[in-house]
């Protein structure tokens, strides 16, 4: 892949979405300008996951944006996912690419510069980096800051998504000026009592990135 088709990554996870369904927060979402969906659920057994990967691969596909997969090369292929996103804990990125082939995205977990730098001359689409500010996910995790992010795109040429704590306009706005390509997000618009006000208002943060 010579570029990444997506800015907006929104993260699965369905124990945080209160009173309504996980699709149903995906096309609000998407309403207010997500453009790709990771599904990560690692919790859920194969024939669970597969069904639910089948649901949203079927949705996303209505709603016109990509669809990944956390982890599961299989599940990605089954249901003809647009690509998988690893982490440290994940199968080899070579063999994942050579299950895969090109034509499907291959994302990567970083949460260093250094570990940026070296997973970036490893045939990986994107890189997620994280967390660039606090997050109550990982409250114990010390914050890289939009300098990090900085410091990877003068490095690195894999577009870098900026992940942790990203949760107003003005840090979308913060990160993407520092040179994320775009942002993922998971609990600011999961938990949020209007998922499509609050994708809408991220994404105003985002639209610096017209500018580039």
């Amino acid at each position: 892949m010579n570029s990444l088709p997506f800015r907006f990554l929104l993260i699965s996870n369905r124990m945080m979405v209160k009173n309504r369904s996980l699709s149903q927060v995906l096309k609000e979402a998407v309403d207010g300008g997500v453009d790709a969906f990771l599904l990560r659920e690692p919790d859920l057994s194969d024939s669970v996951l597969y069904t639910v990967a089948s649901h949203m691969r079927k949705l996303t596909w209505d709603l016109g944006i990509r669809l990944l997969i956390s982890r599961r090369v299989d599940i990605c292929l089954a249901v003809e996912a647009d690509g998988v996103h690893l982490n440290s804990e994940s199968i080899p990125i070579v063999k994942a690419r050579s299950l895969l082939g090109e034509e499907r995205l291959l994302g990567y977990s970083a949460h260093s510069v250094e570990e940026a730098r070296n997973l970036s001359e490893r045939g990986v689409d994107y890189l997620t980096l994280s967390p660039i500010f606090h997050t109550r996910s990982k409250p114990m995790a010390l914050p890289l800051t939009p300098e990090a992010i900085s410091q990877v795109v003068k490095e690195v040429s894999v577009p870098i998504l900026a992940l942790g704590g990203v949760n107003d306009a003005e840090r979308a706005k913060e990160v993407m000026e520092a040179g994320a390509h775009g942002v993922a997000v998971m609990s600011a618009v999961l938990t949020a009592n209007s998922p499509k006000d609050k994708a809408a208002e991220l994404a105003k943060g985002l639209a610096v990135c017209e500018e580039r």
